[in-house]
């Protein structure tokens, strides 16, 4: 079941936090161009980072590229492994073919020390590789895409709260720390469910680079989840899709999961991945 982002009653978990599920918090009225005070920004980005899963969630996915002209390439298809610890949420990503070792996988963990990222490609696991690369030759999606690691940037500060796509939002800016691309993201929050719908990767002139954008939500088991996401590349304007196809929610992985020594191997699937 999927349901148009006008239509959504969800809250993102600061994982890909979201990577990648949602509650349903109660709402919240007003007008929608209210601007934040200085505590309330940080309530509501405090907020946001310590929200956390109802519970472990794993979700097959593909993801197709789409140029601005000629035909989509064949879809990609991948897992994701979502989870927490005591320090903070924790991801595990691997792009599957239909049998075999992972073509490349990696896990991302968050933190108030900070993001840290292990990659293994081509029989090599590194830690802190280069973050330009993308998951699979002709794809835009970066492994920072599903990491979301600018969520949890110190130095982020509250912008304006305005209409995007229909909904008032909470517009936040990150200045990166490692003083790479992207200089700065710019992510926006749902005012009323707190769930990131946008990110705008900046480079150092503040040029605009790439957009991810929320497009679908759907729900399994009573719990709403990312449905559907897009990566724009602005100077092509070629884009991908991401689609999730299978999910299974509520779950408790082992702490080997989200293990890097264990990025050598395919990690174990639930049994009962659900078609969405």
């Amino acid at each position: 079941m999927r349901t148009p982002l006008l239509s959504l009653t969800v809250r993102w978990v600061a994982l890909l936090s979201a990577s990648l599920a949602f509650a349903l918090p109660p709402g919240a009225g007003g007008d929608d161009y209210i601007q934040l005070t200085a505590p309330q920004a940080k309530e509501v980005l405090h907020d946001f980072q310590a929200s956390r899963l109802n519970g472990d969630l794993c979700f097959k996915f593909e993801v197709t590229h789409k140029p601005r002209r000629g035909d989509s390439a064949p879809p990609v298809p991948g897992v994701v492994w979502a989870g927490w610890s005591p320090e903070g949420p924790r991801v595990r990503v691997e792009l599957r073919p239909s049998n075999g070792t992972p073509a490349l996988a990696f896990i991302a963990t968050k933190s108030a020390q900070g993001s840290r990222l292990w990659l293994r490609r081509g029989g090599r696991t590194l830690e802190n590789p280069r973050t330009d690369e993308p998951l699979a030759p002709g794809l835009l999606l970066l492994p920072s895409d599903l990491a979301l690691p600018y969520t949890h940037w110190e130095d982020t500060r509250y912008v304006k709260t305005e209409r995007s796509r229909g909904r008032p939002v909470h517009f936040f800016l990150a200045a990166n720390p490692l003083q790479t691309e992207p200089a700065k993201v710019t992510f926006a929050l749902d005012r009323t469910y707190g769930a990131l719908v946008q990110a705008t990767s900046l480079d150092a002139a503040g040029a605009a680079r790439r957009t991810l954008q929320v497009e679908e939500f759907s729900k399994v088991d009573e719990q709403w989840i990312l449905g559907a996401c897009s990566v724009r590349d602005e100077a092509s304007r070629d884009i991908d899709l991401l689609r999730v196809t299978e999910a299974a929610v509520r779950r408790r992985f082992d702490a080997v999961t989200f293990d890097p020594a264990t990025l050598d191997r395919p990690a174990p699937l639930p049994a009962d991945l659900k078609p969405l």
